[in-house]
């Protein structure tokens, strides 16, 4: 007899196939047409299933109470705790399992191309370009030079945007898990020194070229800071105006975790004063973005809509992890990545 599985996350399918022999997959909601399934929807589906492997539904006591026959429950993404009822989990003797780092390297790749683009003025000099701010019809080098610089004087922007190469930097990590352990590993091959702050990881785990130091001397010494933390009631609004005015002036300011992390307007206040001279952040605590929002308005700020974790690749990761879970889980071994184990 085979295992009957719902699949509403969105996955690779055919990479599934290799279970075709067990488990009998049936795909819907989120991973069909991008729309999360009505909850009453879920909570009359999952009763039918052994297995669910979701990623934005809200898994609660409700639908527990509901699921007979239930064994396992994988959530593809890193936190569950917001979407599923642990508690109701453990009471029920349901397996729950997370793919923590599956889109650490779509967040890293996304946090190396802030640190570059803040550091030689991308998008800013591209909006200027693109505003007509900076274009001009007027010569002002030698014909001799016309195919090099755009200007010659101290207002050319070879001269007004000249940048900092990143190997003369030192990048401070606020976390040192999946996706802190890679960005270290991309902004070393730049050359760039590596700094953490993780009070609560095994120095044990930490790469060796990166140097664990405690919260004060981190500020003091990164000229760039990104956070790669989890929002929990002891880093909830930890860069605030104290923090930032303990931070170099002059660096740089990057967040691609959680919006909670920051006090927006203190992060406002830090680059109009010009003592940070950028920021970069992917994530806002109101989400989506408002048009009237403060930030919108800050000097030196790049803001993208939370899709530092949002990469093909992301999926392809997500997809082997599950597969990896069910693999131990059908063999009677605790799988991997489990968050609950009955």
């Amino acid at each position: 007899m085979k295992y009957r599985a719902l699949v509403t996350a969105e996955m690779i399918n055919p990479m599934l196939d290799r279970f075709k022999d067990k488990i009998d997959f049936e795909f819907d909601g989120y991973c069909i047409d991008h729309e999360v399934m009505p909850h009453n929807e879920l909570i009359e589906r999952v009763k039918d299933y052994d297995i669910l492997i979701c990623e934005y539904d809200t898994i609660d006591r409700e639908v527990f109470e509901n699921a007979k026959n239930l064994k396992i429950i994988i959530c593809c993404r890193g936190g569950v705790k917001s979407v599923i009822d642990l508690e109701a989990a453990m009471e029920k003797g349901i397996i729950i399992c997370n793919n923590g780092g599956r889109n650490a390297n779509a967040v890293s790749d996304l946090t190396m191309g802030y640190i570059l683009d803040l550091t030689r003025n991308i998008t800013l000099t591209n909006n200027l370009i693109f505003n007509r701010e900076i274009t001009t019809d007027v010569k002002s080098k030698p014909d001799e030079y016309r195919d090099t610089v755009w200007g010659l004087d101290n207002n050319s922007p070879f001269i007004r945007f000249r940048g900092t190469s990143i190997n003369y930097m030192t990048l401070g990590l606020v976390g040192c898990g999946c996706a802190g352990q890679l960005v270290a590993k991309k902004a070393e091959a730049f050359g760039m020194k590596v700094i953490a702050y993780d009070p609560y990881i095994d120095p044990a785990k930490v790469p060796e070229s990166v140097e664990l130091v405690g919260f004060e001397e981190f500020l003091s010494r990164a000229d760039v800071v990104s956070l790669h933390c989890i929002v929990s009631p002891q880093t909830k609004n930890m860069f605030n105006k104290e923090t930032f005015a303990k931070m170099k002036k002059g660096s740089y300011f990057i967040n691609t975790a959680r919006g909670e992390l920051v006090v927006e307007e203190d992060l406002i206040e830090a680059l109009n004063s010009d003592h940070l001279a950028g920021a970069a952040i992917d994530v806002t605590v109101k989400e989506p973005i408002a048009s009237d929002c403060p930030l919108l308005d800050a000097k030196n700020l790049i803001i993208t809509p939370h899709i530092a974790g949002s990469a093909y690749d992301v999926q392809v990761c997500g997809t082997k992890m599950v597969c990896d879970t069910l693999e131990d889980w059908l063999q009677h071994i605790k799988p991997r990545n489990c968050v609950v184990y009955k």
